[in-house]
């Protein structure tokens, strides 16, 4: 179904049609309740009716092309093999689209096995399947139907209950009731699927908005995030390294000189182009310019270490840099990007470390590190790390009270990418209810409050200060205490009826 793939597409900030989303899945899910009429198999072992896999793949494949059309556009030098853009997007949108492929074949199989309705068996498949892609080595969350709600408060703040994931779920239960109100013969029942749907997403919507209304901010942190706009070209040539760490430099004693004066100050992701631990004399000076601003500098970097076998570990680090010339703390990236930082499996298929796709071959963090700071600890989410709720989670549990998004979207070039991922960082504030600071190298830059809403936002590719204030965390939300239960729950729904579904007889439709 090409249009529930389009639709889905329309439903994301850059297209900027939201409201599709809640409608986006009914002709895939009204094709699934249809085709799940007439002959029927008598074992489970037998074949599904033609389609019933690649329809929805189709879905998934047309979505994934279209949400991540930007990487045709990417500028060459962001790829060692430019000709590889083509046939990788297209393998990407393969493989996200296996998910909701995976997700038509699971939901009809249980549909004809158990009987259960779609109205309930949609939502709960639809809640597994993001859950095993968002999952491993491969994981990603971006896409993710909550994400299309990312710019919009109101309509977000369910996630301090049910995270990220449960918004998706019930965005899919909204589909499915329209669908239902589609498939079903009675007039009675149409009229009320279609109630229940408007009131499912006003109800959530309404209690969101007045917990806007009611929300008072407490204690705050002021931050000042330097936006370099640093090519990557001249980050990393050592001829230009100087200019790259004066023009740092100037921004952060310009932000330095402001009223009142910043408590932190922000660099992006490796803005040191350099390996602290190898070159001494470079790191030096970086300390005496903390010492002589006096104020902390929270600054990302290449890390690397000698192995007990006399190798060489390298990491995509963040340090906390003090004016006594001391790094207070350091993490190191724990979710690389896949092909990009590191080739996956490398522990399973050691060969693969072998490979050469120009890809950084970072070595992952082991644990997250909450970074001490006065009474306001924090944790750092590096670049690619935003997109995933459990790790903002871990820093929550362990105690950080605010959140640090340190980033280099440089390699995106002027797409739709920066506004994506700078949105899915949206949701990690409203999941743990705790303001974000977030630093990027060419943009976006922006201070994000507890309830999801921006301000301070950087523009793209130009030279920025961003000054102000970040709210702390107060008390945990249901999401920190009882983590992705909702999705728990679907996990276990979805394992019970497909065994159900093995086992039992097959059902014909009454």
């Amino acid at each position: 179904m090409a249009a529930s793939g389009i639709l889905l597409s329309l439903s994301f900030p850059n297209a900027g049609l939201m409201p599709v989303v809640f409608v986006a899945l009914v002709p895939l899910l009204v094709w699934m309740e249809q085709s799940s009429a007439g002959p029927h198999r008598t074992s489970a072992l037998a074949p599904e009716p033609r389609g019933m896999f690649w329809i929805p793949w189709i879905t998934g494949i047309v979505f994934n092309a279209l949400l991540f059309w930007w990487l045709v556009r990417l500028p060459a030098r962001a790829m060692t093999f430019p000709w590889i853009i083509g046939p990788g997007l297209l393998a990407l949108a393969v493989y996200l689209g296996f998910f909701v492929a995976l997700f038509g074949w699971l939901a009809r199989f249980i549909r004809r096995r158990v009987g259960w309705s779609l109205l309930v068996v949609a939502p709960a498949v639809w809640g597994a399947c993001e859950w095993l892609k968002s999952s491993g080595p491969l994981g990603c969350t971006w896409g993710n139907v909550s994400y299309a709600l990312a710019e919009h408060p109101a309509w977000i703040q369910g996630a301090s209950i049910v995270g990220a994931p449960g918004l998706s779920i019930w965005i899919v239960c909204v589909n499915a009731l329209l669908a239902g109100a589609i498939t079903v013969r009675r007039r009675p029942a149409r009229v009320a699927l279609v109630v229940l749907a408007i009131g499912l997403v006003a109800a959530p919507v309404s209690w969101g908005e007045k917990r806007i209304r009611s929300y008072r901010p407490g204690e705050t942190v002021r931050v000042a995030m330097i936006q370099p706009n640093i090519g990557s070209d001249e980050k990393w040539d050592t001829l230009h390294q100087e200019r790259s760490i004066g023009t740092l430099a100037r921004l952060t004693s310009e932000a330095v000189s402001r009223e009142p004066k910043p408590d932190l100050v922000l660099w992006p992701e490796t803005a040191l182009p350099f390996y602290v631990r190898l070159e001494a004399q470079k790191l030096d000076r970086i300390l005496e310019l903390v010492r002589a601003w006096n104020v902390p500098l929270l600054v990302g970097y290449p890390d690397a270490t000698f192995s007990l076998s006399g190798g060489v570990i390298t990491h995509n680090a963040a340090g906390l840099m003090l004016p006594s010339k001391t790094i207070a703390a350091q993490y190191e990236k724990i979710h690389l990007v896949p092909f990009g930082e590191r080739i996956p499996f490398q522990g399973i298929l050691p060969f693969l470390g072998k490979l050469d796709l120009g890809q950084a071959e970072w070595t992952p963090g082991t644990k997250p590190v909450v970074f001490p700071f006065r009474d306001a600890p924090f944790g750092v989410l590096i670049c690619f790390e935003s997109i995933f709720p459990g790790l903002a989670r871990d820093y929550a549990v362990d105690g950080a009270r605010w959140l640090v998004n340190i980033t280099n979207d440089e390699w995106f070039g002027p797409t739709a990418a920066p506004r994506q991922h700078a949105d899915m960082a949206i949701l990690r504030c409203v999941e743990e209810e705790m303001g974000m600071a977030r630093c990027a190298n060419t943009g976006i830059s922006m201070l994000i409050d507890p309830l999801g809403r921006e301000s301070k936002s950087s523009p793209l590719f130009q030279e920025a200060v961003v000054v102000g204030d970040v709210v702390l965390g107060g008390k945990p939300t249901l999401f920190r205490l009882w983590g992705d239960w909702l999705t728990g729950l679907c996990l276990g729904l979805v394992l019970v009826l497909t065994l159900l579904g093995w086992y039992r007889p097959l059902r014909r439709d009454r």
